[in-house]
C-alpha cells in the first residue's frame, strides 16, 4: 500500500540542525498548531507583522470566519495548490520537539527564477531565543544546497525589530520598500514593508550542520533539474 510519503513526496522532507526540526504541516499538527497560536504571536507594542490579522480572529471552533476554520482553509489551500510552478512549503518548527513556530518557503516560476521567498513566525513563548534567526538560516541553507535557488527574498513590517535583526544575522541586505495594505479588525490601514535578500555568497548559515532528508523527492515533484 503506498504511504503518504508516497502520494504527496513533500512530506519527507526533513530540515534538522541542533534542536530544531523542519517538516510540511500535516493534520496530526493541526491541534497542536491552534494551541500555539492561541498561547499568542504578535509582541506587545510591535507592529502587526501579517498582511491580515489571522492571529487575533475570535477562537471560535467549528463556526466560519473565525479562527481555526479561516487559517485551517489556508493552509490546506497551499497543499492543494503545489505544483512545480506555484508552490509552498509550510513547515512546522519544532524544538526538542515541540512545535514552537511555522517557517514558509514558497516561490512561483522557480525553473525560471530559482528565487525563492521566505516568511516565518514563532510563539511569544518561543521568541528572544535565537530559534528564529537559525530555522530562517536553515530554511535558506535548505534552498541554496538542496533546491539550487540563486536568491532568497523576504520582507518585514518597518519597525519589527525583531524581524530586521533575524534578516541581518541571516545575510540578508536590503532590497527596497514597498507600500501594502494589512487587514486589521479595525480596518484596513496602509504599511510600510522593507524587502530584503540574501545570495548564496552572502548567506550566514548555522554553527552547526543542516541535514535535509527526502530533497532528491521533493526536486523530482517539482521539476527541479540540477
Amino acid at each position: 500500500m503506498l504511504t503518504m510519503e508516497d502520494v504527496f513526496p513533500p512530506f519527507r522532507l526533513r530540515i534538522r540542525c541542533g534542536a530544531i526540526e523542519q517538516r510540511v504541516l500535516r493534520d496530526d499538527d493541526i491541534p497542536e498548531l491552534v494551541d500555539l497560536v492561541r498561547g499568542g504571536v504578535q509582541a506587545p507594542g510591535t507592529p502587526m507583522p501579517f498582511l491580515a490579522d489571522w492571529h487575533e480572529a475570535p477562537f471560535a471552533p467549528g463556526q466560519p470566519g473565525a479562527f481555526p476554520a479561516v487559517s485551517l482553509s489556508w493552509w490546506w489551500q497551499q497543499r492543494a495548490a503545489f505544483a512545480p510552478d506555484a508552490w509552498h512549503l509550510a513547515l512546522t518548527v519544532r524544538h526538542d520537539g515541540v512545535l514552537v513556530g511555522m517557517q514558509d518557503v514558497h516561490a512561483t516560476d522557480f525553473p525560471l527564477t530559482r528565487t525563492v521567498e521566505t516568511g516565518s513566525w514563532l510563539g511569544r513563548d518561543h521568541q528572544g531565543k535565537g530559534i528564529g534567526t537559525l530555522m530562517r538560516q536553515m530554511a535558506i541553507s535548505f534552498a541554496f544546497d538542496e533546491l539550487d535557488a540563486v536568491a532568497c527574498e523576504s520582507g518585514y513590517i518597518v519597525g519589527n525589530e525583531a524581524s530586521r535583526a533575524v534578516s541581518r544575522k541571516a545575510g540578508y541586505v536590503d532590497n527596497g520598500q514597498r507600500t501594502l495594505v494589512q487587514q486589521t479588525r479595525q480596518g484596513a490601514v496602509r504599511a510600510q514593508e522593507q524587502r530584503v535578500i540574501v545570495t548564496p555568497d552572502a548567506v550566514v548559515r548555522p554553527g552547526e550542520r543542516v541535514v535535509v532528508e527526502g530533497a532528491e523527492e521533493l526536486r523530482r515533484f517539482l521539476s527541479i533539474e540540477r
